[in-house]
């Protein structure tokens, strides 16, 4: 009965321990999802010519954590091109508006996702 305990307790301190000390926080909660424009290009002299479809990716970032996050850096990949959108500062609890810049979309199915996230 006392090693049973023992070990309850042993695996109880090793989960709090997993729980507290080791296991990463989130800081940043993201919320993105892509944009796609099309424009259209004419010229009356100029034979018609098929729409460009240009795309970004746009969304919404918000500090869970109880400090302030500096420096924010979201590396996407749209299409398979790098796009990044870029965040000065976050203060605890602030929600923010993110996009990146917009790159020609050359297929019909439009992907991304997020490659990397950076912060100070």
């Amino acid at each position: 009965m006392k090693k049973l305990l023992i070990f309850i307790l042993l695996v109880a301190g090793g989960y709090f321990a997993y729980k507290y000390l080791i296991e990463q926080k989130t800081v940043l909660e993201i919320k993105a999802d892509k944009s796609i424009s099309t424009q259209h290009s004419m010229d009356v002299d100029a034979p018609a010519l098929s729409p460009s479809r240009f795309g970004s990716v746009q969304g919404t970032v918000k500090n869970v954590s109880d400090k302030t996050v500096s420096n924010i850096v979201l590396k996407y990949k749209l299409n398979a091109q790098p796009v990044e959108a870029r965040i000065d500062e976050l203060e605890p609890g602030e929600t923010r508006n993110f996009s990146t810049q917009s790159v020609r979309l050359t297929h019909q199915e439009v992907t991304f996702f997020l490659e990397e996230m950076s912060y100070e």
